[in-house]
């Protein structure tokens, strides 16, 4: 049968490596919350970018219409 003392050092231990855990689920929760922040920032870019490729694509299309017009006044 363990000792006294060498339970209450085995309960320290365990109690050390809950800590741990602890410590660790934290760091790894931080972590992903990051990643999804930086995930969602990127979502709102690329959103962003095919809004200006879409206006620059109308820009582009207007533009053929009218040279198309001022080839045709001419």
């Amino acid at each position: 049968m363990p000792s006294k003392s060498h339970a209450q050092a085995e309960v320290q231990r365990l109690k050390d490596q809950i800590a741990q855990m602890q410590e660790n689920t934290v760091e790894q929760i931080a972590e992903v919350q990051q990643k999804y922040e930086e995930l969602q920032q990127q979502i709102i870019t690329d959103a962003a970018a095919r809004k200006v490729a879409a206006a620059v694509r109308e820009a582009a299309a207007a533009a053929r219409e009218v040279e198309a017009a001022a080839m045709a006044v001419e």
